[in-house]
């Protein structure tokens, strides 16, 4: 399975009138070892994550063919090169509409120091599933029913697109897990590259 089949899937299997929203995560990223994903601002995808971004794109192409792609991203280096790549895959003259950095999609992180010493002591996934949970003080994680909440709004009054408009918004992982959590039910500690 390849990078980003999974929210592809959904897409063609469920691609409806109107418009449709992917919020997804940047493609590859060389490891971030210690730091927390979200302090790395100018860690770039590799060249294998361009090709994979770049494929995401004409994939989507293929799906939605005619249809113009509306792409924004967070400011870290990895996302806007991720639609960078996924434009450069879809485009043809007129089929892509840059918005650039969203402003509305913050970070989680409130106190970079208290994250990054829970994520050295909990590990990433036990430090997600007690976040998820509501264990992490407000002051350290947003509470993140409040967050996804806040972005789904967001992501939902962004202008333009027309009808039959695709939107995509490329962020982390830590910014889609509490919507996956909040809207599905589901508790996920990471997601895959080019999934949401």
């Amino acid at each position: 399975m390849n990078h980003g089949d999974h929210i592809l899937g959904i897409l063609k299997d469920h691609r409806a009138f109107g418009r449709n929203i992917l919020l997804i995560r940047h493609s590859d990223r060389d490891l971030l070892r210690i730091m927390p994903d979200g302090l790395h601002e100018d860690v770039a995808i590799t060249p294998e994550g361009i090709v994979h971004a770049g494929e995401f794109g004409r994939n989507l192409r293929t799906i939605a063919s005619g249809t113009t792609l509306h792409l924004g991203h967070t400011a870290p280096r990895r996302c806007r090169m991720t639609a960078e790549s996924i434009r450069e895959g879809y485009s043809s003259s007129g089929t892509t509409r840059d918005w650039g950095v969203l402003p509305f999609i913050e970070s989680v992180i409130a106190d970079p120091v208290q994250f990054q010493a829970l994520w050295e002591e909990l590990g990433w996934h036990s430090l997600m599933r007690e976040w998820l949970s509501g264990g992490i003080p407000e002051d350290t994680l947003t509470d993140p029913c409040r967050y996804s909440d806040r972005l789904l709004r967001g992501l939902l009054s962004m202008p333009g697109g027309g009808d039959d408009a695709l939107v995509i918004a490329v962020a982390h992982d830590v910014t889609i897990l509490p919507v996956v959590a909040s809207a599905c039910g589901t508790t996920l500690t990471t997601i895959g590259f080019l999934n949401g």
